[in-house]
């Protein structure tokens, strides 16, 4: 792991703003003080800037793992999990992490100690999400979404988080049609998922036939999620989910869910 008092190293760092020497202030502060608004402004302005990964996030995830570990307050602690949640989606450690290194800057020993800090850091995520859990339970709905986002994260399931975090209002999704690559537009209406050729504001839209079948089990991991955190604003979608659809272009028939991942693909 990357020291905090090693700023030689944190200014080689690529970030958003260039190199990374305003990071370990940052991180003292946050594990001396846990305070939402500095973990904000952190992992937001620093560590994830406009859904982008660097390698000053590498380096700083072990310490704001250590940092949840450690903490005494169940509401920061959830909160930050969260907030990783979101950020580990694009840092699946069983990729190519050197392509974080993109501008090919550092020494390869300052990389292997990067690289391997992370993935031995990221092993206790998953603790981390279980231990929140009880806080997760109690939570507001839209925290319960941003729950199932880092509980997909933790089990692997980058592409499904991906989902979730992309749809988090879950108010519309989107279908890319596997074989063609058309889009259907999926919108919530009151707890019914319907699904439209054209953005549902579009006067001229037409209703596709989403067709659902309630034998269908192939959503069983996400209903067990669902049904564990209690996520009622989910719950009711997830026979859709299960559903099919025939593209109005191509009429090639898909299931719903893996069409909606297609679209963040």
């Amino acid at each position: 792991m990357i020291r905090l008092d090693e700023t030689v190293i944190w200014k080689q760092l690529s970030g958003p703003y260039g190199n990374s020497e305003e990071i370990p202030p940052l991180i003292a502060d946050l594990a001396e003080t846990n305070k939402k608004e500095i973990a904000d402004q952190l992992i937001w302005e620093y560590l994830y800037h406009q859904g982008t990964v660097y390698e000053c996030t590498l380096a700083s995830i072990p310490h704001l793992l250590k940092i949840a570990n450690e903490s005494s307050d169940p509401d920061f602690k959830l909160d930050l999990i969260l907030s990783l949640g979101t950020v580990l989606i694009g840092l699946d450690v069983d990729s190519n992490l050197d392509d974080i290194f993109h501008e090919d800057m550092l020494r390869e020993n300052l990389k292997y100690r990067i690289k391997t800090a992370f993935k031995e850091s990221i092993v206790a995520f998953k603790t981390l999400v279980a231990d929140v859990l009880p806080q997760a339970k109690l939570a507001d709905e839209a925290s319960k979404r941003w729950y199932l986002v880092a509980r997909l994260a933790a089990d692997k399931r980058h592409k499904e988080a991906e989902v979730f975090n992309t749809f988090n209002e879950n108010d519309e999704y989107m279908f890319v049609c596997p074989s063609c690559e058309e889009e259907t537009f999926l919108w919530n209406e009151d707890n019914v998922l319907n699904a439209y050729d054209k953005d549902p504001v579009n006067d001229n839209k037409k209703k596709i036939d989403l067709r659902v079948d309630p034998s269908s089990t192939n959503l069983d991991w996400l209903e067990d999620i669902v049904d564990e955190i209690n996520i009622e604003s989910i719950k009711p979608l997830i026979t859709y989910f299960n559903g099919n659809i025939n593209c109005y272009r191509c009429t090639e028939e898909s299931n719903v869910f893996e069409g909606i991942v297609k679209s963040i693909s």
